[in-house]
C-alpha cells in the first residue's frame, strides 16, 4: 500500500484548523483533562465547548474556551468536532 503521508497530515491539520471554526464554534472533549492551571478547564470527554479565542502566534496549542458558564484554556488535540464515540456494552 503506497500511502501519501505529506497529503494525509496536510488533511488532518486542515481538519485542525477548521476546528472551532465549524458547528458555529462548538467542539467537544474526546478525552478527560485535568487543570494543571488556574487559567485552565477541567473537563470529562463528551463535554461540549464553545470555542472564543483559538491559539495565537506565541500559543497555538491552548484555546480559549466556554464550558457551561467557565471559561478558560483547553488543550486543542483533545478536542474533536464531535463526541468520541463510545465502545457499546454487549449483555
Amino acid at each position: 500500500m503506497n500511502l501519501d503521508i505529506p497529503k494525509i497530515a496536510g488533511n488532518l491539520h486542515s481538519v485542525q484548523e477548521k476546528l472551532g471554526i465549524l458547528n458555529s464554534g462548538t467542539a467537544y472533549a474526546v478525552f478527560d483533562y485535568n487543570a494543571q492551571q488556574p487559567d485552565e478547564l477541567s473537563f470529562k470527554a463528551g463535554q461540549q465547548f464553545t470555542i472564543l479565542r483559538k491559539g495565537d502566534e506565541n500559543e497555538r496549542e491552548w484555546w480559549w474556551s466556554k464550558l457551561g458558564d467557565k471559561e478558560g484554556y483547553v488543550p486543542r488535540n483533545l478536542l474533536g468536532l464531535y463526541p468520541r464515540v463510545q465502545k457499546s456494552e454487549e449483555n
